[in-house]
């Protein structure tokens, strides 16, 4: 059956994420083939595709070109490689970033996603439970491991084991780790399991395959890269983690990114850079934990908003994407103390008083060369007299009482968080309105449709018409920071205090 000229318009036409699942549910088997013959990056992510003849599978953008009657589409990696395929070397599949949104999945999919993610990055994964997980879904594990199969092509167990092996992969190619110490990195507890593992997925052990790698550097510190899609605005990103920086916690250069890690009573330090030529990002760990390094990488993700494609914005002339992305929160609770701290000030006098706020409630390190502090925990600032600070009692009370929250977990600030019901709880926290809960939904909860609408920038540009706001549906933190990257200073003339809080 030939494509009519609606629904090849349809492809073509740049959708919204809800016209994107849509699509997804009802592409045929000819609509794969003619999207991998294009090479569409906007569907970068959403699917996979194997090659029968060499059992090898790839991104929808490879520049190889199968036989379109060899190739069978995955929903996963983990599909592919449960099915027997390797990963192509030409478009790297297994290192590719992912599909932040997991368009096509269903909704409690997406939750149950986000809920391992949250496990990886507290560590917890290696006791993961289906059952458990099913529980807090509200529904059975039977039922969970249909949903999975049914949208991803694999079990939750295999997409666990498949990001395992991924990370174990690009640590024996590009790191003088030994082998135990990768299987410990990786999360997995026994050297056999991981053995066995690595060899049932790739069809050679770890220490074949490290026969085939290049040169790599031998030393205290790591060194891995980690893929982004182009473009990508490494400066906007940079500059922005640079006017909200956590004193002593982290640094923000005009090049690169520091951030100190806490490890009982020293530290380990992170430093990223941007390689342009290779569009992906340059990571170098120094005394990190074995057992931290997935959980790490994980944050690293998140803070830079890894997974976005940036192919699936609206184009516009006025608003121009050019590869922007949401900065994320490495801590969730440092991030949102900080942008309670953020209103109705500078960002240079909120930056003060964080760095007050650190001087007083921080917990330096004095081992360290560095001026370098522990971010304090919800227990120390919950009772905190911050008003000697010199905050406002308003600002004092919304910073305590989120402490408290979280504390005594009462409220959980992480991706697989619900946002509404979080953004309710927020918004009843004396201090926080709409600006402040928006602002947390944006860069802790990963809400892409987050949208501080009273933010002065925001307003203006509505009022000067510069912007169409439907045309951003679901996608409106994008939009948000494109239009502070783009008319922050020629719309901020004038400064006068709006209701920003």
């Amino acid at each position: 059956m030939i494509l009519d000229i609606v629904h090849v318009r349809k492809l073509l036409v740049t959708p919204t994420w809800p016209s994107y699942n849509r699509q997804m549910k009802e592409l045929s088997q000819r609509d794969y083939k003619k999207i991998i013959q294009r090479r569409d990056q906007r569907y970068d992510g959403r699917f996979y595709f194997g090659v029968v003849t060499t059992r090898i599978y790839c991104r929808p953008v490879c520049p190889a070109k199968p036989n379109p009657k060899n190739i069978v589409i995955f929903k996963s990696a983990a599909e592919a490689e449960s099915a027997g395929y390797r990963p192509c070397k030409r478009c790297h599949p297994d290192l590719a970033p992912g599909s932040s949104l997991h368009s096509g999945t269903s909704i409690s999919v997406k939750r149950a996603l986000s809920l391992i993610e949250s496990s990886i990055n507290r560590g917890e994964d290696e006791t993961f439970n289906v059952e458990a997980l099913a529980e807090s879904l509200g529904m059975t594990s039977r039922h969970l491991r249909r949903l999975f199969h049914e949208h991803l092509g694999a079990s939750p167990i295999e997409i666990i084991t498949t990001h395992k092996l991924h990370l174990a992969k690009k640590l024996v190619q590009e790191t003088s780790l030994s082998i135990s110490e990768i299987a410990l990195s990786a999360g997995f507890k026994s050297i056999r399991r991981f053995n066995e593992a690595f060899k049932n997925y790739y069809r050679s052990s770890p220490s074949e395959w490290r026969g085939k790698r290049k040169s790599v550097k031998s030393g205290k510190q790591l060194e891995l890269g980690l893929m982004v899609r182009s473009p990508f605005d490494w400066k906007s990103i940079l500059a922005f983690l640079g006017r909200h920086e956590t004193y002593g916690v982290e640094k923000v250069y005009d090049d690169r990114y520091v951030r100190f890690i806490p490890q009982k009573n020293n530290y380990a330090k992170i430093e990223i850079s941007y390689d342009q030529k290779n569009s992906s990002l340059n990571l170098s760990l120094s005394g990190v934990e074995l057992t931290e390094i997935r959980s790490l990488i994980n944050r690293i993700k998140q803070l830079f908003d890894v997974n976005h494609n940036p192919n699936d914005l609206p184009k516009s002339k006025r608003i121009p994407p050019k590869g922007i992305r949401i900065p994320g929160a490495f801590d969730t609770y440092e991030t949102a103390v900080s942008i309670i701290l953020g209103q109705l000030v500078s960002t240079e006098q909120a930056k003060a008083k964080m760095k007050s706020l650190m001087l007083k409630y921080g917990h330096p390190v004095a081992s360290s060369p560095e001026e370098v502090y522990f971010f304090p925990t919800p227990g120390k600032l919950k009772t905190a007299a911050l008003e000697e600070l010199g905050m406002t009692r308003y600002k004092a009370n919304a910073i305590r009482e989120l402490s408290r929250l979280i504390d005594e977990e009462g409220l959980q600030l992480d991706q697989s968080a619900d946002i509404n019901e979080t953004k309710k709880r927020l918004l009843n926290i004396k201090g926080i309105g709409p600006w402040t809960a928006e602002m947390i939904a944006m860069r802790c909860l990963g809400d892409s449709d987050a949208y501080p609408k009273k933010d002065l920038i925001i307003m203006r540009a509505l009022e000067a018409g510069l912007v169409d706001e439907e045309e951003w549906s679901s996608l409106k933190a994008y939009l948000t920071h494109i239009l502070w990257r783009e008319y922050g200073k020629s719309l901020s003339k004038a400064y006068t205090k709006k209701s920003q809080k």
